[in-house]
């Protein structure tokens, strides 16, 4: 199958115009200008005024929270949103989450992201997830449970995490985590 658009994105030189994308099976084996890969013995998918680039990677996001998006209003202070987005999260059931993380994934792949780096607060959840991209997770760890329960919290999301190929642990932020 050939893959041709106005511009070819490779990340490696300068974009080709008029240019286009062979691949066989899943892998991409040569990109060149339109003239010099066409072939009549070779499917053609013309995408016109497009320019084709590689897959974007989101190297942040919180998808377990895609549903809240537009229940936020603007706070004045980081602490004010954190009650705010503290009191929606409340709300919200095992199902909602899988619900909301179902959704994001949908909405990165329609934006053209094929890799992304997802920080979830819920990694007992995951088994419930199929990504249709490719994911890494990251249990966020959030030091506001007792002091005691810190061992236990990283052991609850690493067996969590290790039923997963790409995963890590992600300290939340220098003013909650521990010393």
């Amino acid at each position: 199958m050939i893959i041709r658009a106005r511009m070819i994105v490779t990340m490696d030189g300068a974009p080709i115009p008029d240019g286009a994308v062979r691949v066989r099976g899943n892998r991409i084996v040569d990109v060149q200008k339109f003239s010099a890969i066409a072939s009549v013995n070779d499917e053609i998918i013309d995408l016109g005024e497009s320019v084709l680039l590689p897959g974007l990677i989101n190297a942040h996001c919180h998808l377990d929270y895609t549903c809240l998006r537009g229940k936020i209003p603007r706070q004045k202070s980081f602490t004010n949103w954190i009650r705010v987005i503290n009191a929606e999260k409340a709300k919200l059931t095992a199902e909602d989450y899988v619900t909301s993380i179902n959704a994001g994934f949908a909405e990165a792949q329609r934006f053209g992201t094929t890799t992304i780096a997802n920080l979830t607060a819920f990694p007992e959840l995951i088994a419930k997830i199929n990504p249709p991209i490719r994911p890494w997770w990251f249990a966020e760890l959030i030091d506001v449970r007792e002091p005691e329960r810190a061992n236990e919290m990283v052991e609850s999301a690493t067996d969590s995490l290790k039923r997963t190929e790409n995963w890590g642990l992600a300290p939340h932020a220098p003013f909650t985590a521990s010393e």
